[in-house]
């Protein structure tokens, strides 16, 4: 059987999901969620002139005589002023306050340049620009930018609500496991992990390693996505391959071109739901969720799929198959591997900064090196 390549796998995980529904939240609650369309400026930024220092507003050169008045400020006047007021009509400037000096009526000081110190009106954004393209995520900044543009509500798409199903009945939760037993890492892996990709942890079980256990519990769950850790293999301990079997899955795809995470999986359910096997190798796991989550949150958002970010090898990386995922971190010399990367191991994962996307052919020194950047 052909195994689509790690590019492959990621386009098709991002066609397998239903775009989420749009809904309208206000600017104030709806952080973390994605814009369906190009959000624009509903008047500029600023929405006058300001002043950028607090001072005196003035016109012409000094000494300049204060001015109390409500009117329009006349050639040698002088009228007090803080950051971000509106200037009388007629100032042309702003002469910041440790730079004057007040003696009777009048204001002592150097003249500052035609307009120095005020901030024109639109300076920011004018009316009508684009603010937030679409499919972006709204982060603080976004949506502070979006209040100053006069927005009080959006159009978003939310974050998919993932349950994920850890497999395993040699799993423990506490403690140092016996023979025969292994201490649960996916637990407190994964579920931060999605977070950290756009994806929201709603349900979050244990389940016994039967299939017709695995498939009653996707049954009846009700989140937008489906993702397992562990049963990918082809065992008869393994249920993945028999819970979908049971529940007449669409399977997208059954492996990939990748190490470490060969294994990995994906179906559709018939509801049209996408269920994301990864293999319960913890670093496998990992590094799977790392390739194809941000995709399938791509699709239900509407958002970009983050492409890798270019890099130079410090060092050289071994390519083991059409793509090879490998921990890795910066050092002035360039991007080098971080300790052994072995599926089982997660050490290397803990220390890297970045994951190194190797081809078949591999890197040498001071070749270029897509990257994937470190996302928790």
């Amino acid at each position: 059987m052909t195994h689509p390549s790690w590019t492959e796998a990621r386009e098709i995980a991002r066609a397998s999901i239903r775009p989420g529904e749009v809904i309208e939240l206000l600017v104030t609650e709806a952080l973390g969620t994605t814009a369906v369309e190009d959000l624009c400026a509903l008047g500029p930024v600023p929405h006058a002139t300001t002043s950028a220092m607090d001072g005196w507003a003035v016109v012409g050169h000094g000494p300049w005589r204060l001015d109390t008045s409500d009117g329009p400020l006349a050639p040698g006047g002088a009228r007090s002023i803080v950051t971000g007021g509106v200037p009388p009509e007629g100032a042309d400037a702003v002469l910041p306050s440790e730079l004057g000096r007040v003696e009777g009526d009048l204001l002592h000081g150097e003249a500052p340049s035609p307009g120095r110190h005020l901030r024109p009106a639109g300076e920011e954004a004018a009316l009508g620009d684009v603010i937030v393209p679409a499919g972006s995520m709204l982060t603080p900044a976004r949506l502070a930018v979006l209040a100053a543009t006069g927005h009080d509500h959006v159009g978003v798409r939310r974050a998919p609500l993932v349950h994920l199903l850890v497999t395993g009945d040699e799993l423990v939760g506490s403690g140092l496991p016996q023979p025969g037993q292994v201490r649960d890492v996916m637990t407190p892996m994964l579920p931060p992990l999605l977070a950290a990709l756009g994806a929201k942890t709603a349900h979050h079980e244990h389940v016994h390693d039967q299939a017709t256990a695995v498939a009653r519990t996707a049954r009846s769950s009700d989140a937008d996505l489906l993702v397992s850790a562990g049963g990918t293999g082809h065992s008869s301990a393994d249920p993945i391959e028999g819970a979908w079997s049971a529940l007449g899955a669409d399977v997208r795809f059954r492996g990939v071109d990748v190490r470490p995470g060969h294994p990995v999986s994906l179906a559709v359910l018939p509801d049209g739901r996408p269920w994301l096997a990864l293999p319960g190798n913890p670093l496998a796991a990992a590094l799977t969720a790392l390739s194809f989550v941000p995709a399938l949150v791509a699709g239900f958002t509407g958002g970009a799929l983050p492409e890798p970010e270019a890099a130079v090898a410090g060092a050289a990386f071994e390519g083991r198959a059409g793509t090879t995922l490998v921990p890795a971190v910066r050092t002035p010399d360039g991007v080098v591997p971080a300790g052994t990367s072995r599926p089982h191991m997660l050490r290397g994962l803990a220390e890297a900064d970045v994951v190194a996307v190797v081809p078949r052919s591999g890197i040498a020194p001071g070749e270029r090196l897509d990257v994937l950047p470190r996302v928790w």
